[in-house]
């Protein structure tokens, strides 16, 4: 049974919080999926990632690099934070 998409959003913008990827830091899209979501929910949390969440500018995520560099940072502590609180996220200790 794979977790709602509200769930996986959650987790990857936690696990950016949690991290401290912001600012001029970066990450690439497959370490993200490997230190917050399993393996059986990666494929589902990937799309969500880049058809909604990156276009969107949902809960601050933005593309970082060029080219076929698929990198990712928060734009902004604050936003995500707020997405969390608003969609019943857990917020790392220290926000």
């Amino acid at each position: 049974m794979s977790e709602s998409d509200t769930v996986l959003k959650c987790k990857m913008v936690e696990t950016l919080l949690r991290k401290r990827i912001t600012g001029g830091k970066k990450i690439s899209i497959d370490q993200l999926l490997n230190h917050s979501v399993r393996d059986s929910n990666a494929g589902r949390a990937r799309q969500l990632l880049t058809d909604e969440m990156i276009p969107q500018g949902e809960a601050s995520i933005e593309q970082y690099g060029g080219g076929h560099r698929e990198n990712v940072r928060l734009g902004s502590v604050e936003t995500a934070v707020e997405f969390l609180k608003r969609n019943d996220g857990d917020v790392p200790f220290g926000f």
